[in-house]
């Protein structure tokens, strides 16, 4: 457990400065100024007093227990300092300071000296180059962080890797009235671990909703784990930085981790329930949502307004964000017509019109709420200054306070009216200045929903020829090399992945023999592990028809490449399909990454793919496979789709491949060639690497 860190009944601060710009004195100051329930001990070589607090030399000479101490010295006197806490029987450090694994191999060495040093008092380290925690809880309010924005108790926990994100999302929930629960910038990671973070949060009963951000993943595994098992209860927010080459990059020299993640980590949060974004606004828009009311039941969102434009733009964002505009019944629409002007719009979004008072709001609200095919209501309010605003807002409030289902309202307004917005969210209504605000953060509560109660099952039992995969994979483990095409093509057939006939030729008389076990029509192609297009450098000659056309292949495509390392194979042609990838990926610390899109020169030019972990189960392949955006090409246009039975299998059986041999660390299937219902999927080329 950690209490200690969190709930700590006595805090010291070593590296306690009177200078009021050093981390120290501002841990102090801010233990002080939000009124930590236990004692402070300041710890300085020289003594004396730091804001009316006796300091101590030592943290030996502290007369009480110690469960909790912030450091911010320099790295190199971190030894003897750790040494004299493990004999005063310290529970946890946070050490603030900076100089381990971000500045390469002394500073790895340093880090990990501390560590094993703190561990063997049974002391847990938080950080280094970390910013500390805090717990708003009033029976706690600890603030033992050296930052600066103001802790207002909240049901929002929030785990940043980052310091300045973290208080980034702090920040915009104070401004907006919330608050937040607890709050840990974890650093370097280097014992204390962000899950065992996340675990703590979980359980504790204040926390309704938790917020993450992470540059890096130091066991994924256990991060899985414990999120699949925090989800089923609360939502978890992520937002993963480094998501770009670039980005990446600029990671790595912040944390010493060069690899970007960004696809694995979007694997485990759809895996685990998570509910990721990509923008930090939405994720902040989002929380104040979860914040304070329950997800919707369904994806059917109503909306009111009283005036046009806004409400046509939280339409576009609602059915982008994946949305669907619910229906009135005959009953709700006869309210309607008995309860609104003459002049207002009864559809979807019911515009009340400028001049609607607090019983048109009431009326409109109350009956969209009550309406079973209503899951959640965004009402758009413009403070027009001909109306009752304060008798409009109350109304709002009652409405609201009689219906289970999420509401969130959007104020377009100006200064002298922001009582209005402080109203409404006193009364646990979230409130936007944006109408796009306002329908992302109710898709993002459906989405959690979705992802939370979706179908759940294990990866079925496939018949497969193990014992012949195994054969091939030990030819070529330790080589970490790509593998000949024919026996990659072995290897599939193996799990039952539909391939053709393939036959490997070394010189011209072997093409008689080929021709005879493949047929005609045939293709040629070369096989080399430096040609990795083998269309766009000329290594692949189709539609060879007969015995002369296969001979003269050879000999174009034999000097074409007769500088490079290579093979040839003659392949059984397949006609032509819709074309689409399935690769895998070996992913440290997790196993192997399945992707899945569009094939052939679309995955280049529409990037348009899904990753997840592997091994697949069926609902977990089709949702991979309705996760892309060309999933309505493959559904069928004008009854022209694939048998999605099929491809579902394929990509279990891919899925399935990865997960027993981890050392395939890539696989690309591309192109597959998918057809319609009765016709298995082919595929006519892979890549495939064995480590």
């Amino acid at each position: 457990m950690l209490d200690g860190l969190f709930k700590p009944r006595s805090v010291a601060i070593i590296g306690a400065s009177k200078n009021p710009y050093s981390i120290g004195h501002i841990v102090i100051k801010n233990l002080a100024d939000y009124g930590f329930k236990g004692p402070i001990f300041p710890i300085n070589p020289k003594g004396g007093n730091i804001r009316s607090f006796r300091c101590y030399k030592s943290v030996l000479e502290v007369p009480d227990e110690i469960d909790l101490v912030n450091i911010s010295i320099r790295a190199d006197l971190l030894p003897h300092v750790i040494k004299e806490c493990g004999e005063k029987g310290v529970k946890f450090l946070i050490v603030h300071s900076a100089g381990f694994k971000e500045v390469g191999e002394e500073g790895i060495k340093r880090e990990r000296e501390m560590v094993e040093l703190a561990n063997s008092y049974g002391m847990r380290v938080f950080g280094p180059n970390s910013q500390g925690i805090q717990n708003a809880d009033p029976e706690v309010s600890v603030y033992a962080n050296f930052t600066f924005v103001p802790m207002n108790p909240g049901n929002v926990s929030i785990v940043a890797q980052g310091g300045g994100m973290g208080e980034m999302l702090k920040l915009h929930l104070y401004n907006v009235g919330l608050g937040h629960r607890m709050y840990a910038s974890y650093g370097n990671e280097c014992d204390l671990s962000m899950p065992e973070i996340l675990d703590y949060y979980g359980q504790d009963e204040g926390t309704r909703v938790i917020m993450m951000q992470t540059e890096s993943f130091k066991n994924p595994e256990v991060f899985l784990d414990v999120a699949s098992r925090i989800t089923p209860n609360k939502p978890i927010l992520a937002i993963k930085a480094g998501r770009t080459r670039e980005g990446s990059v600029a990671v790595s020299s912040h944390t010493g981790t060069l690899v970007d993640q960004a696809a694995m980590a979007t694997a485990m949060y759809r895996k685990a329930g998570v509910v990721e974004f990509h923008d930090t606004h939405q994720m902040i828009k989002a929380a104040i949502a979860f914040s304070t009311q329950e997800p919707p039941t369904g994806k059917r969102i109503g909306m009111i307004t009283n005036t046009g434009g806004p409400g046509i733009q939280a339409v576009d964002e609602a059915i982008e964000s994946g949305l669907t505009l619910a229906k009135w019944s005959d009953k709700g629409k006869k309210r309607l017509e008995e309860t609104q002007y003459a002049e207002a719009s009864l559809g979807n979004p019911v515009d009340v019109v400028a001049t609607a008072g607090p019983d048109h709001y009431f009326a409109a609200m109350d009956t969209l709420l009550k309406e079973d095919g209503t899951d959640m209501l965004l009402v758009f309010f413009v403070t027009a200054p001909f109306v009752d605003l304060d008798a409009i807002a109350a109304r709002i409030k009652e409405a609201y306070s009689s219906s289970p289902k999420p509401v969130v309202v959007v104020i377009e307004t100006r200064e002298l009216w922001y009582g209005l917005i402080n109203s409404l969210r006193e009364g646990g209504i979230p409130v936007y200045e944006f109408a796009e605000d306002g329908a992302r953060a109710l898709a993002a509560m459906a989405k959690y929903a979705e992802l939370r109660d979706r179908k759940k099952e294990s990866p079925p039992e496939l018949k497969v020829d193990r014992a012949a995969a195994e054969a091939i994979v030990k030819r070529y483990e330790g080589k970490d090399a790509y593998i000949p095409q024919r026996e990659a093509f072995e290897l599939l057939g193996a799990y039952g992945i539909p391939v053709p006939k393939v036959v490997e030729v070394k010189g011209k008389s072997d093409l008689d023999a080929a021709a005879k076990e493949v047929g005609f029509p045939c293709v040629l192609k070369v096989d080399s592990a430096d040609v990795i297009h083998k269309s766009d450098e000329g290594g692949v000659i189709l539609n060879i028809a007969d015995e002369k056309q296969l001979a003269g292949a050879f000999d174009e495509i034999q000097s074409r490449f007769s500088g490079k390392k290579a093979t040839f194979i003659v392949m059984e042609q397949k006609p032509a399909g819709e074309e689409i990838i399935i690769g895998a990926t070996a992913s440290p610390g997790l196993g192997s990454l399945v992707m899945f899109g569009l094939g052939g020169v679309f995955v280049e030019v529409m990037k348009d793919v899904i990753v997840a972990l592997a091994p697949l189960s069926k609902p977990e392949a089709r949702e991979m496979m309705q996760g892309i955006k060309g999933y309505p090409v493959l559904e069928g246009v004008r009854g022209k789709g694939v048998d999605l039975d099929a491809v579902e299998d394929l990509l279990l059986r891919v899925s399935r491949l990865a997960a027993d041999f981890p050392n395939i660390t890539e696989m690309d299937l591309n192109p597959i060639f998918a057809y319609p219902a009765g016709m298995a999927p082919m595929a006519v080329d892979v890549r495939l690497k064995i480590s």
